[in-house]
């Protein structure tokens, strides 16, 4: 493959990837994960970490978005923005096999590690 052909599929890869949060975005919330996953993820967590996603999880609280928040609480406790830039908005994605977080920071996105079983946040 030439180096136009792979510039140009990274450019489409890459606008893809960013294009379908945004399209959630316009939707108003993410599609919630199966209840598979989640009930895997939560198994995942240590026990204090799952009490707290189980007892949070109420009254039409999604786990999901609970996780979702407990991440951003977290990253705004580590201070990970600088003097400067626009705060961390939301949670855009969590991959929670390779342990990131996707969160949306003004108009860009920036992924960010964090620990799976207790959802600290790694430097």
């Amino acid at each position: 493959m030439t180096t136009t052909r792979k510039a140009l599929l990274g450019a489409v890869l890459a606008a893809a990837t960013l294009a379908a949060p945004a399209a959630f975005a316009q939707q108003g919330t993410l599609p919630a994960p199966s209840s598979a996953w989640v009930n895997a993820v939560i198994q995942g967590l240590d026990a204090p970490t799952r009490r707290e996603v189980e007892s949070r999880a109420t009254g039409g609280n999604h786990p999901y978005e609970v996780l979702r928040v407990i991440l951003l609480n977290n990253m705004s406790a580590a201070n990970l923005v600088q003097a400067g830039q626009p705060p961390l908005s939301e949670i855009v994605a969590i991959d929670f096999i390779r342990a990131t977080a996707v969160v949306r920071q003004g108009d860009g996105l920036r992924a960010i590690p964090f620990n799976r079983e207790n959802l600290t946040i790694r430097r």
